[in-house]
């Protein structure tokens, strides 16, 4: 019985360093930095680039890119199935018009299955309804509340694509 909870003890403490090595404290990121500067590079050296601040224009990534034609080399539109078919007409019956956005509608409803089914966390679903549910709202294919219609199309494609 000793030898038994000798074992017992070792495994108990082997566990235990794995636990502690692989941390247990909070690892996110918030508040203000408390400096202008960058942080310096790795290797030690430093940077005497100052930081633009959130008000300012830095110069750059001022536009946002152009939107891919179908038909530029190498682009491949969602396959537009049954189920896909089915998530249109869910998403129409809700008085959503879809035939602009039916690639970014399927694509859209397929990610948020695909991070469903990976057990992906739910704010990630919400992310992706929440950018379609704006490209809706923006161009005028719903008169929905934007976050009705991010409900609507993460529910319909839980309803209609999702295994």
């Amino acid at each position: 019985m000793t030898a038994r909870a000798a074992a017992l003890g070792a495994a108990l403490v082997v566990v235990g360093g794995m636990l502690t090595a692989c941390g247990g404290g909070d690892s996110t990121v918030s508040g203000v930095p408390d400096s202008e500067t960058m942080a310096p590079p790795p290797g030690g050296a430093a940077t005497s680039q100052a930081r633009v601040p959130a008000t300012e224009d830095s110069g750059r990534f001022t536009e946002a890119p152009a939107p891919v034609g179908s038909d530029a080399p190498g682009y491949t539109a969602p396959v537009v199935g049954a189920r896909e078919r089915g998530y249109l007409a869910a998403l129409e019956a809700q008085d959503i018009q879809t035939a602009e956005l039916s690639d970014s509608l399927v694509a859209a409803g397929n990610t948020i299955c695909r991070i469903r089914t990976t057990g992906g966390a739910a704010g990630e679903t919400t992310t992706i309804a929440d950018a379609v549910a704006g490209q809706i709202s923006v161009g005028g294919y719903s008169d929905r509340e934007v976050d009705e219609i991010s409900r609507i199309v993460v529910d319909s494609a839980a309803g209609q694509l999702c295994p």
